[in-house]
C-alpha cells in the first residue's frame, strides 16, 4: 500500500498542489487582478498549536472541589468503555476490550457497591459517568433524582480516586429545553436574565451529585456547564436525533480549552425513530432501527481524532438485551474491538489541528438553527437575531446542513462534509487572551454585545501578537469606538460588490457602514466605489473589517420552511431568511483556505492531527451512501509518504450498516482512489519542506489570591458574580460591608455558602464605613463601644458560616488606639491606602478594590484605569421621605426578583408615590434578611404608607426550585420548611398576602399527574391553615404549562381543598382570549368570591410565560379599577421606569 501511494502522490502533487498560497488562487482566477487579496492571504498561513489541554495549568484547577482529570490519569492513552455492569470479579469482566465501566444509577443501590469499587480500583479500571439522574422524579430502579450519599463519595475517593470521571449531568440540557416553560415564571426575554434563570437547574443537578460531575450534552449548553466548577470531564451524546456531533464537539473543544477541561467521546445507538440492538431473540432485535453501524464507526474514529480521553458506545456490544457485553460480539462489538486494537497498535493520534476560533458572546445562549424542540431560537424560547444567524452561517460553512441531524432517515446532517476540514472551535467572549492566541484566525461570529472594554482589550492584544481577526461593523464599533463606525446607506438587492476585478452580485440588500479608519487600511472590496471590506494591519496581525452590520442581508429572504421536527418535517432541507453576503463569504472562504493543511476531495470530511514535525494523521470520511473519489493533497509542502492505517474488518455487508433499513451503493469502489459510502479511513502523512509555523506553548494565567472586590451587600452575590463572567480572572473573593452582614439571615447564608464553597469564593467583611460613620469605635470611653463589641462578634459569627478566613477589614487607627482585648481573637486587617476606584493594600497581602458600581464595565474600567475619577460616576439616588396616596392603596408594584432594597428600587420609579400603594417582593427577599433587619425596613415602609405582598411564584416549579409534592422527599421537606419560615416572618411583620402557584408534572410515570395534583392540594391545605394562624392569606394564581393551569381548575382545586383562607390571584398574562373575555370583562360570581388580586398584563403568548406590557391588553382590563378590596399588581420584567409609567398611564393611575 505504501509503495503504491508514493507513486500516486507524486501525480497528485504535481497536478494539483499550488506552489504558494493555494486556496486564493482557486477563489480568484489568474486572469483577474486581486493583488490585495493575494497579499492578504500570503500573510495568513497555518500556525499549529500542538499542545494538549493540561487542566493543572489552568487557574480554575485549584478552585474546583474535585480537580479536572488530566491525560496522565488515563495513562496518556484513549480508554474504552467495556460495558455498564461493574464487575465484582474476573467472571464478570466484559467480553469486549476496555478498562472503563459506565453504570446507571442502580449501581448506587448495589449491595456489592464497595466490593466492586475495590475490584476495579485494584485492577486499574475506571468508573465513568454514572447516569440515570432524573430531575424531580422519584428514584426507582435506575432512574430518578438521587442524592449521592457522602459515604459513597468517600468510598469512590478511597478506592478509585482520579479513576472516577464523575456522576453524569447527562442529557439535562435537553430535559431543560423541554421543561423550561414549566420552570420559568416569568420568562424574561433578556439573555443575561436567561443565563441567571437557567443556571439553577444545573446547580441543583450538580449539588445532588456532590459537585463531582462529568457532563454529557445532547443539544446545547456546552460552555456554561464546564465553566461552573463541578465538571471534571465533558462529552456529547452523538446520534442522528439531536445536535450534530461535529457541532457539539467544536463547542466542547473550545469550552475545554477555555476552562481547562478534557473531553470524552460518546456514541448513542438511538436516532429519531428508535434504537439499534442485535439479538436472535425477536424481543430484543432492533437491527434496522437506531443509528447506522457506519455512523457509529465514523463517530468513534472522529472522536478519537478529537483527542477524546474515553470512547464509549451506549450499548450493543454483544448479542442479547440492550446493554449486554458478554457473549457473541455483534457488529457493534466488532467495531468497538477493532477500534481498541487500532489504538493499541497505532497509539494516540497527535493533537487535533484547529486553527480558527469562532467567537460568540458569553450570554448568547445560542442553539442550533433547527432541532427536536425549536427552530431559530436561543435560550430555549427567544427568536434568533442577526448575530445568531451569523453564528449559524459560520458553523454552516464548516458543516453544511448540520441542522438536519435527526431529520433525515439517511442520516443527512448527523455528520457533514467539511469544506475546510474540522479546523474550528467555538469560544465565548469570556475567553482569556491566552486561549485566543492559540488560534491564528478568530472570527467575531455572533453579536458580542456584553464584552465591553475588556473584550476590546483582549482582541487588540490578540491582533497585536499576530492574530487575524475577522469582524463586522456592529462588533467593530464596540471594540474600536475611535473609528466612528456608523450606518451610511442601504445597498439594495442586486448590488454589485467588486473584489479586485471580480464582481459579485448580492441577492439581498444590506446596510453599508462608514468609518474613519487608520491610514494603513487597505480596501479589499467596494460597492458603488465605497469600501465594504478593509484590511487593517495592527501590530503583528491584522483586522479584516466588513462594513456591514453582521455580514448578512438586512431584509429577510424567502426560504424553504419545512414542518418542524414535532410536526414530522423529515427528509426536507431548511432554508434561511438570512445568510452570508456573497462578497463576505468569498473573503472568509479565502482566509479559511489559507490555513488549511490538506485537501482530500469534494463531499468528504477530514480531520488533521499533528504527530510530530513533518508527520500528520488524517481521518477521511464519507457520509454519503455512494463511493466518492479522494486524493490527499498537501498545501504545506511536498508529500513524502502516505501510510494507511487499517481500521479492522470492513462491515459493509453487515446488517444495520446502512441507516433505517436503507441500502447504499453496494457496488461502490473501496480502493486507493475511492472511499466507500459511510466509511472512514485513517492515514499517516509525511511532508517535506513544511510551510507551517509551530507556535510556542502559551502559559495560562495564574490564579488570583487575596484580591477582593468590595460588595455593598451579601444578598444575591451568586447572581451578581454571574453578571461578571471573568470575575475570577481578577478577584479571588469579595469584601461585604459589615452592616449588611449583620442584616443577613443566617440560614440563608448557609444556603448561599454552598456556591461560595464550590467556587472557593473568599468572603470577608469591610468595616470601614461603620467606623467612619461613628457606628463602631475601639474607644472604650464612647457610648458605641459596647455595641461595637456585640456587633463585630456577630459579624464574625456570620463570617464563620461562609467560605474564607473570617477577615475583618478596618481603617487605619489613630495613634495610641488598639484593638480591644475582648476582640483579640478576631482576624482584623488594616486597610493602608485610601482612595476610591483603586486597589487598596491591607495587612497580610490583601488588596481591596472599591467601585461606585458593581456593573462590570465600571469595575473593569477602573481596574485598568480606563475611566475618569470614580467620584464622577453616579452611585444612585437617596431615598426621599414621601407618602403614598390613599386612593392607590390597592395598586401594587412587583419588584425585581433580585431586588437588593425596596426603597432603593422605589426611588428608581418616578411615578411610584403617584400611582402605587404597595410593593410585591419575592419570598427570597424575606428569606435573605434577618427578622430584625426586616422589621427595621418595614418600619420605614409603614412611615410612607407602603404595604407589602410576598410572592412564592418565581420559586415554585418543582425542579429546581420549590415543590408542592413529595416526589423527592428530601426536597419536599426542605420546601415545606422554607414556606413555614417565610410565613413566620410574614406573620411577625404583619404582611397579609402571599402569592402561590402550582407546578408541572413529574417526568417519571411512577409519580403520575394525579398524584402531583393530590399532593399539591394536601400542601395548600396545610399552608392555608398555617398562614391563617399568622394572619396571612394565600392567593393561588393561574400559570400555564402547569397542573391546574386555568382559573376554573384552580377554583375547583380550592373547593376540593375546602379552605376559606385560599383565594385567587387572577394572572391576565396567562389567560387565553376566551378566558380573558370570561374573567376580565365579567368577573363572574364564582371568581369574585375568591378574587384577592389581579396580576395585570397583555395578551397571552403561547410560546412561553413572558409578561407583556399592560397597554398591549384589551381596554377592558381597566374595569379591574372598579374592583373593591382587590389588589392590582403591576409586574414589569425587567423592572423599567418607562414601562411602569406607561402601564400606570394606561390604567389611569396617573393624572395627565
Amino acid at each position: 500500500m505504501r509503495i503504491l501511494y508514493r507513486y500516486l502522490l507524486s501525480i497528485v502533487f504535481f497536478l494539483s498542489n499550488a506552489p504558494d498560497i493555494g486556496a486564493s488562487v482557486q477563489l480568484f482566477p489568474a486572469d483577474k487582478e486581486n493583488n490585495c487579496m493575494r497579499e492578504l492571504c500570503s500573510r495568513i498561513h497555518p500556525i499549529l498549536y500542538p499542545y494538549p489541554v493540561e487542566p493543572m495549568e489552568y487557574p480554575e484547577y485549584s478552585r474546583r472541589p474535585y480537580p479536572a482529570l488530566s491525560w496522565s490519569d488515563f495513562g496518556h492513552r484513549t480508554q474504552f468503555v467495556a460495558g455498564r455492569n461493574v464487575p465484582l470479579n474476573e467472571t464478570e469482566l466484559a467480553d469486549v476490550p476496555g478498562l472503563v465501566y459506565r453504570p446507571g444509577a442502580s449501581f448506587l443501590k448495589d449491595p456489592e457497591f464497595t466490593g466492586k469499587l475495590q475490584y476495579i480500583g485494584k485492577h486499574g479500571m475506571y468508573l465513568h459517568n454514572i447516569g440515570g439522574y432524573g430531575p424531580g422524579s422519584p428514584f426507582y430502579g435506575s432512574f430518578g433524582e438521587y442524592i449521592v450519599a457522602e459515604w459513597q463519595t468517600e468510598q469512590i475517593r478511597k478506592y478509585l480516586g482520579r479513576r472516577f470521571t464523575g456522576f453524569d449531568v447527562g442529557e439535562q440540557d435537553g430535559r431543560f429545553n423541554f421543561t423550561y416553560k414549566q420552570i420559568m415564571e416569568p420568562y424574561i426575554p433578556d439573555r443575561r436574565r436567561q443565563y441567571l434563570a437557567s443556571q439553577p437547574y444545573f446547580d441543583r443537578v450538580a449539588a445532588d451529585l456532590g459537585n463531582w460531575c462529568s457532563s454529557l450534552s445532547v443539544l446545547w449548553y456546552w460552555h456554561y456547564i464546564l465553566k461552573e466548577g463541578y465538571t471534571i470531564l465533558a462529552g456529547a451524546e452523538t446520534q442522528n436525533k439531536i445536535t450534530n456531533g461535529q457541532v457539539q464537539y467544536m463547542h466542547l473543544r473550545g469550552a475545554g480549552k477555555q476552562y481547562g477541561i478534557l473531553w470524552f467521546g460518546d456514541v448513542s445507538v438511538f436516532d429519531t425513530w428508535g434504537y439499534k440492538n442485535y439479538s436472535r431473540d425477536e424481543k430484543y432485535e432492533r437491527v434496522n432501527k437506531g443509528g447506522s453501524l457506519s455512523l457509529f464507526k465514523r463517530s468513534y474514529y472522529t472522536q478519537y481524532m478529537y483527542n477524546a480521553t474515553i470512547l464509549s458506545m451506549e450499548s450493543g456490544w454483544c448479542e442479547g438485551h440492550f446493554a449486554n457485553n458478554k457473549g457473541e460480539l455483534t457488529p457493534i462489538g466488532k467495531m468497538h474491538t477493532d477500534c481498541a486494537n487500532f489504538v493499541e497498535k497505532y497509539g494516540q493520534p497527535g493533537s487535533m489541528v484547529t486553527q480558527i476560533a469562532l467567537l460568540n458572546d458569553f450570554y448568547s445562549g445560542w442553539m442550533p438553527a433547527d432541532h427536536i424542540a425549536g427552530r431559530f431560537q436561543v435560550w430555549n424560547g427567544m427568536d434568533y437575531e442577526a448575530g445568531d444567524f451569523l453564528t449559524d452561517a459560520m458553523i454552516s460553512l464548516f458543516f453544511p446542513n448540520y441542522e438536519r441531524s435527526g431529520f433525515f432517515h439517511d442520516e443527512t446532517g448527523a455528520m457533514c462534509e467539511t469544506p475546510y476540514g474540522e479546523n474550528a472551535d467555538i469560544l465565548h467572549s469570556d475567553a482569556r487572551v491566552e486561549v485566543m492566541r492559540q488560534y491564528p484566525v478568530m472570527v467575531a461570529a455572533g453579536n458580542l454585545f456584553s464584552g465591553g472594554m475588556e473584550l476590546a482589550d483582549k482582541v487588540k492584544e490578540y491582533v497585536h501578537e499576530g492574530g487575524t481577526f475577522i469582524v463586522t461593523a456592529e462588533n467593530a464599533a464596540r471594540i474600536w469606538p475611535e473609528w466612528k463606525i456608523d450606518k451610511s446607506r442601504t445597498v439594495p438587492a442586486g448590488g454589485i460588490v467588486r473584489i479586485g476585478e471580480n464582481e459579485l452580485v448580492e441577492r439581498g440588500n444590506f446596510e453599508l457602514y462608514r468609518a474613519s479608519l487608520p491610514d494603513e487600511a487597505h480596501v479589499l472590496a467596494t460597492v458603488g466605489g465605497e469600501p465594504v471590506v478593509v484590511d487593517i494591519p495592527a501590530g503583528k496581525g491584522q483586522i479584516l473589517l466588513s462594513l456591514t452590520a453582521y455580514g448578512l442581508n438586512a431584509a429577510p429572504l424567502e426560504y424553504n420552511k419545512p414542518p418542524t421536527w414535532m410536526q414530522g418535517g423529515f427528509n426536507t432541507f431548511l432554508g434561511r431568511p438570512y445568510g452570508l453576503l456573497n462578497h463576505f463569504r468569498s473573503i472568509v472562504d479565502a482566509v479559511f483556505k489559507s490555513v488549511q493543511l490538506f485537501e482530500v476531495g469534494e463531499g468528504l470530511g477530514v480531520i488533521v492531527n499533528y504527530l510530530k514535525k513533518g508527520k500528520y494523521r488524517l481521518a477521511i470520511y464519507n457520509n454519503t451512501p455512494e463511493s466518492l473519489p479522494f486524493a490527499i493533497r498537501s498545501k504545506i509542502g511536498r508529500i513524502k509518504a502516505i501510510d494507511e492505517l487499517p481500521t479492522g474488518e470492513k462491515q459493509f455487508q453487515a446488517q444495520g450498516y446502512w441507516p433505517n433499513g436503507k441500502r447504499g451503493d453496494m457496488g461502490g469502489k473501496d480502493n486507493d482512489s475511492y472511499i466507500f459510502g459511510g466509511d472512514i479511513r485513517l492515514f499517516d502523512v509525511s511532508v517535506d519542506e513544511e510551510r507551517v509555523e509551530l507556535a510556542e506553548k502559551i502559559q495560562q494565567a495564574k490564579p488570583v489570591n487575596h484580591r477582593l472586590l468590595v460588595f455593598d451587600d451579601i444578598l444575591f452575590t451568586k447572581e451578581t458574580i454571574r453578571y461578571m463572567p471573568t470575575f475570577f480572572d481578577y478577584f479571588s473573593g469579595i469584601s461585604v460591608k459589615g452592616e449588611k452582614l449583620l442584616q443577613a439571615d443566617s440560614y440563608a447564608l448557609k444556603e448561599q455558602n454552598k456556591w461560595f464553597c464550590l467556587q472557593k469564593l473568599q468572603i470577608t467583611a469591610d468595616l470601614r464605613k461603620g467606623f467612619a460613620s461613628g457606628r463602631w469605635t475601639f474607644d472604650s470611653n464612647r457610648p458605641q463601644y459596647k455595641q461595637t463589641l456585640i456587633e463585630l462578634k456577630e459579624i464574625t459569627d456570620k463570617l464563620s458560616l461562609l467560605y474564607g478566613e473570617d477577615v475583618l477589614f478596618i481603617p487605619a487607627m489613630p495613634v495610641g488606639s488598639s484593638i480591644p482585648s475582648e476582640l483579640a481573637g478576631l482576624n482584623f486587617q488594616i486597610v493602608k491606602s485610601p482612595g476610591q476606584g483603586m486597589l487598596k493594600l491591607a495587612g497580610d497581602g490583601y488588596e481591596l478594590f472599591d467601585t461606585p458600581s458593581l456593573d462590570w464595565e465600571t469595575v473593569y474600567g477602573l481596574l485598568k484605569n480606563k475611566l475618569p475619577d470614580a467620584q464622577h460616576i453616579s452611585g444612585g439616588q437617596q431615598s426621599s421621605q414621601q407618602h403614598v396616596l390613599p386612593d392607590n392603596r390597592n395598586h401594587i408594584l412587583a419588584l425585581d426578583r433580585y431586588s437588593k432594597g425596596i426603597l432603593r428600587d422605589i426611588d428608581k420609579i418616578d411615578c411610584f408615590y403617584d400611582a402605587f400603594g404597595g410593593v410585591c417582593v419575592s419570598a427570597e427577599y424575606l428569606a435573605s434578611y434577618s427578622l430584625d433587619a426586616l422589621r427595621e425596613e418595614k418600619k420605614l415602609l409603614d412611615e410612607r404608607g407602603i404595604s407589602m405582598v410576598v410572592s412564592f411564584i418565581e420559586e415554585i416549579n418543582h425542579f429546581p426550585g420549590l415543590t408542592l409534592c413529595d416526589a423527592v422527599p428530601e426536597y419536599y421537606e426542605k420546601s415545606m420548611d422554607y414556606y413555614k419560615r417565610i410565613l413566620d416572618k410574614m406573620g411577625e411583620l404583619q404582611i397579609g398576602v402571599a402569592l402561590f402557584t402550582t407546578h408541572g408534572p413529574v417526568e417519571s410515570d411512577k409519580y403520575p399527574a394525579q398524584k402531583v395534583y393530590d399532593g399539591m392540594k394536601k400542601t395548600f391545605r396545610y399552608l392555608s391553615e398555617y398562614g391563617e394562624k399568622r394572619g396571612v392569606r394565600l392567593l393561588l394564581t393561574n400559570t400555564r404549562f402547569r397542573i391546574a393551569d386555568t382559573v376554573d381548575k384552580q377554583i375547583k382545586m380550592i373547593r376540593e381543598i375546602g379552605e376559606s383562607n385560599i383565594g385567587i390571584a387572577l394572572n391576565l398574562n396567562h389567560l387565553s382570549e376566551s378566558e380573558s373575555d370570561l374573567y376580565v370583562r365579567k368577573f363572574r360570581k364564582q371568581l369574585r368570591e375568591r378574587l384577592g388580586a389581579v396580576i395585570l398584563g397583555g395578551p397571552v403568548s403561547y410560546k412561553h410565560s413572558e409578561y407583556l406590557p399592560v397597554p398591549n391588553s384589551d381596554k377592558s382590563v381597566r374595569v379591574a379599577n372598579d374592583l373593591e378590596r382587590v389588589l392590582l399588581i403591576d409586574k414589569v420584567y425587567p423592572l423599567d421606569r418607562e414601562r411602569v409609567y406607561k402601564d400606570c398611564q394606561y390604567m389611569g393611575w396617573i393624572k395627565e
